[in-house]
């Protein structure tokens, strides 16, 4: 099972250039069936980048789909992980939320994540990043 981060979701919302077509087909291969894991946090940061961009009314049937894939497994975050994501920000010089979502990843005893942000989660050797 891999872990969807943020970016696979805003590739596809946004249709970007570059990543769009990589990230639309992940959430094809999970809308058919493929097992995978994402957690709360992920889905507030989806609604933060469309709040951002000023796409407040795309917020619900964006997160409503989402929820609609019946193979993506959706974790809550809590008070643990989040002390945990602090600590993964200073070892791996990582953000808190890419901390706190590693924190998560582990607890569920995931070690693939669906991601292209070798910036952040690249820096952690027990995660291998999948973006195809």
């Amino acid at each position: 099972m891999k872990f969807v981060d943020t970016n696979v979701f805003i590739y596809v919302i946004t249709a970007h250039p570059a990543f769009g077509p990589a990230a639309r087909r992940i959430l094809e291969r999970i809308e058919a069936g493929e097992e995978a894991l994402t957690s709360t946090l992920v889905l507030c940061e989806v609604a933060w980048v469309l709040e951002a961009m000023g796409r407040q009314g795309d917020i619900s049937s964006t997160i409503e789909k989402i929820l609609s894939y019946k193979s993506l497994r959706v974790a809550d975050f809590g008070a643990e992980d989040l002390v945990m994501g602090s600590v993964n920000l200073t070892n791996y010089r990582i953000d808190f939320n890419d901390g706190v979502n590693l924190a998560v990843m582990e607890r569920n005893g995931v070690k693939e994540v669906y991601s292209n942000d070798e910036r952040h989660l690249g820096r952690v050797d027990s995660l291998r990043l999948v973006f195809e």
